[in-house]
């Protein structure tokens, strides 16, 4: 009797202990948090940078008068377009074509001349070989007819002069672009030198250059990641390409291409400054407008892309929160560098392929804690003891 009591004891104490046991894993189970996550894969990103940009004339040139005289009439509107070649001054041309006919005259005389030593030369020269003349006459002959040569060519140079310095009275645009106020009325005198040769400038618009600025930092990061072989640029022969974006958000309709980057950096900003040209027919942009510069073309290859949210700040940097193969709970720092149009973090260093890292619930986890994570794109729950 007594021994069926002790078993009966037994048996009831066995099942409470099986109790506990069951209560205990429901309630370790129960403790998992669920978490969301993502499995990091290798991938190729687009780059895309924007930056605060202001336009520039491709050209700037000052149209100057060549002559001095009365500034008879302009025959532009001022600011509007002009080509190059086109008349835009006229100065009064009287003197300049009485100079002409001078040198005109002087040059037909010169001419005249020429032709007199040419048939003395020719006489003299047939009777020293007949020994009539002697050689004296014979070099006096031919130096007189040399002189005359001299004389025409320097006759013909000084109607050339003449010629060019009646031309420079009408003063014709250098480039093409558009034209600033004039700065010399209809009718004032004007001066070959000096401020009072200024007329007016032209702007050449079409191409317009883009100036910006990029951090020694981020070109630096730029040409490394470069000569490493984790950049490429998939299009246009390799050629970085660039858009505009207005104040109001809109974009320009034409891509432009970055054509120069200084040599030297800025001491006081520690920037680069770089200039990107762009087509401007319809002359939509204007010089000194302020704009958005978009640099694309750039392709990171391989890149480990975390979401920003995911990223914490500790007293080492940023770290990430990972699943390990047991489902525990470890912090990793890493090494973050450019972030994707998405709002992402390309991850350089702290992360391998693979990784399972956490992207909620980031406040309410620790290490070393067990977590069931709802991987995006997976559609099974891993949880701690199960295989990642």
């Amino acid at each position: 009797m007594l021994n069926k009591k002790i078993l009966v004891a037994v048996a009831m104490l066995l099942s409470v202990c099986g109790c506990k046991k069951e209560n205990d894993a429901d309630t370790a189970a129960k403790k998992e948090l669920e978490v969301s996550a993502i499995r990091v894969a290798p991938q190729d990103i687009p780059l895309s940078f924007e930056y605060p940009a202001r336009a520039q004339g491709s050209k700037e040139v000052q149209v100057r008068a060549r002559v001095g005289g009365i500034l008879l009439k302009r025959n532009y509107i001022e600011g509007s377009r002009v080509k190059a070649g086109d008349v835009l001054f006229e100065i009064d041309p009287a003197q300049y074509k009485v100079a002409l006919e001078k040198a005109q005259a002087q040059l037909a005389q010169s001419k005249a001349q020429l032709l007199s030593a040419q048939q003395d030369w020719s006489r003299i020269s047939q009777l020293f070989k007949q020994r009539v003349v002697s050689e004296k006459s014979k070099d006096d002959s031919q130096a007189a007819l040399d002189t005359a040569k001299a004389a025409v060519q320097a006759a013909q140079a000084q109607v050339d002069e003449a010629q060019l310095n009646l031309d420079y009275t009408k003063v014709t645009a250098p480039v093409s672009g558009i034209t600033s106020l004039e700065t010399q009325s209809e009718g004032s005198l004007i001066s070959a030198s000096g401020n009072d040769s200024l007329l007016t400038n032209i702007t050449q618009i079409d191409p317009i250059y883009i100036i910006f600025s990029a951090s020694e930092s981020e070109i630096y990061a730029l040409t490394s990641m470069s000569e490493k072989g984790m950049i490429r640029t998939p299009y246009n022969g390799g050629e970085i390409k660039a858009k505009l974006k207005y104040s109001s958000g809109d974009l320009y309709k034409y891509e432009g291409d970055i054509n120069f980057i200084n040599p030297t950096i800025d001491e006081t900003t520690g920037t680069i400054k770089l200039r990107a040209v762009f087509p401007n027919p319809d002359g939509r942009l204007k010089p000194g407008q302020f704009l958005r510069l978009i640099m694309e073309g750039l392709i990171r290859i391989n890149a480990l892309v975390v979401p920003q949210e995911a990223v914490m700040q500790g007293a080492k940097g940023p770290f990430v929160y990972v699943v390990n193969d047991k489902g525990l709970v470890e912090t990793r720092n890493i090494q973050t560098g450019l972030s994707t149009n998405d709002e992402g973090w390309i991850v350089d260093d702290g992360l391998q392929a693979g990784d399972v890292v956490i992207t909620s619930g980031l406040l309410k986890i620790r290490q070393g804690m067990p977590v069931k994570a709802n991987i995006q794109g997976e559609e099974k729950a891993t949880s701690a003891g199960e295989e990642l």
